[in-house]
């Protein structure tokens, strides 16, 4: 294995995170609170522009859906970050992690481009549903990190 990831793993905080029997488990349920919020974002801003709840007005709930959405994503990095290191030999040569992490980059391009439309039409409806089906896989590829 190569040494920056083992100097990772022998970071204090990454023993600290395999060792300890109460940080690990927080971390994780942190990181769940940072994706769901990210996904509950994602969800009911994609349905506004696919044309559920059309009366809303699209700008007001994009101003409060972004911002809960970064907040998620911020703490979904910093603690997946954190649970990272503490295996980071094995989940850096699993092709299911790689995978995750160029869907995760892929999807944040996706939503860029997409908030920066001020127009919703075919074009951002198909994007809507690229995310919305894309952040879901990201959440079952995690969850299958577990048990892979």
């Amino acid at each position: 294995m190569s040494s920056p990831v083992m100097a990772l793993e022998g970071l204090w905080l990454a023993q600290a995170m395999k060792h300890s029997s109460w940080l690990y488990p927080t971390v994780e349920t942190m990181h769940i609170w940072g994706i769901g919020m990210l996904y509950g974002s994602v969800v009911i801003m994609d349905l506004r522009i696919l044309g559920v709840a059309s009366k809303l007005n699209l700008s007001d709930l994009s101003r409060l859906g972004v911002l809960v959405a970064l907040f998620g994503f911020g703490l979904a990095v910093l603690t997946g970050s954190l649970m990272f290191i503490a295996q980071a030999s094995e989940l850096i040569s699993s092709r299911l992690f790689i995978l995750k992490m160029c869907l995760i980059f892929l999807l944040l391009a996706n939503a860029i481009i997409l908030r920066m439309r001020t127009v919703s039409n075919g074009i951002s409806k198909a994007q809507a549903l690229i995310s919305l089906a894309g952040w879901a896989s990201v959440i079952g590829m995690g969850r299958w990190l577990a048990y892979l």
